[in-house]
């Protein structure tokens, strides 16, 4: 036996509003298909006047819509398992077919039990009040079901666009690369701005940062500092050299695949034939 523990209990509570609402979306649904797109029910209630006849009139509607109001869950389910959409369009379709189908011959077929048990007026041998009824409304039912389904389906796209609003799409923070070092100089602390610096190469256990004629010193290693630097604006040339790409002014082959990079201010650097490669389009 299958025990029911707190989290199912907490699922069947949460489902009960939910079905609630089906259930009285199909009661209004079902209710305007009765008022709007079955007239004679109007005029029969105007032409019973305040009587008896004018009190069962309501009821029958009351109940028919009850009806379509109860049988407004399993539409939705329907709706939402087998969706018209996809690679399965024409099978859903078919399905939706004759669910809708069949569950206008239930609603049919359960309103014509409830007529003959407590409508005197409408007694008459049950098979011949069924298949009256069959002949008469069952089209009628169905378009009803059919529309109701259409709804259901658009209801159901109308939400899906929503969520795909309210979910954005995940925020990737960019690489936070260096903008600026902090150097040691005499006792004091220097800023130094990444972007005023020329080239770095490494002297020892420190790199030198050229900025125009100054060089500081930086106690830190090439490699560890690379994968710091913004890579659109500095690029390795060597494995003791790293240049910021807007002062490369131009470049010339050295032979053996190496090549000389001059920099903006005459500079000119060994640019290694096993990183020819990361200076892309700057190399014809």
């Amino acid at each position: 036996m299958t025990e029911i523990g707190p989290e199912s209990e907490q699922s069947g509570n949460a489902r009960l509003p939910a079905l609630a609402r089906e259930v009285g979306f199909g009661f209004l649904y079902w209710l305007a298909f009765l008022l709007v797109l079955e007239p004679d029910n109007v005029l029969r209630m105007i032409d019973a006047g305040g009587g008896p006849g004018w009190r069962e009139e309501i009821a029958r509607i009351a109940v028919a819509s009850l009806l379509g109001g109860l049988a407004s869950p399993f539409l939705i389910a329907l709706v939402r398992n087998y969706p018209i959409e996809g690679t399965a369009t024409w099978r859903h379709a078919a399905i939706e077919t004759a669910a809708a189908a069949f569950i206008s011959f239930v609603l049919i077929f359960v309103s014509c039990v409830l007529a003959d048990w407590f409508m005197p007026s409408e007694h008459r041998p049950f098979l011949t009040a069924l298949r009256d009824e069959l002949i008469s409304n069952w089209a009628p039912v169905l378009f009803s079901v059919a529309g109701f389904l259409a709804l259901a389906h658009a209801v159901r796209f109308v939400r899906e666009i929503q969520n795909l609003k309210l979910v954005a799409p995940p925020v990737i923070p960019a690489p936070a690369y260096l903008a600026s070092v902090s150097v040691k100089e005499r006792g004091r602390v220097t800023i130094i701005q990444l972007n005023d610096v020329d080239w770095i190469e490494t002297q020892g256990n420190y790199l030198a940062l050229h900025v125009g004629l100054a060089v500081h010193l930086l106690r830190e290693s090439l490699a560890r500092l690379e994968t710091q630097l913004n890579p659109v604006e500095f690029v390795r040339v060597h494995r003791r050299l790293i240049v910021a790409k807007d002062r490369i002014r131009e470049v010339k082959s050295a032979g053996a695949g190496d090549a000389l990079l001059r920099l903006t201010d005459g500079t000119e650097l060994r640019l290694s034939r096993l990183y020819r490669d990361r200076l892309g389009t700057l190399i014809a």
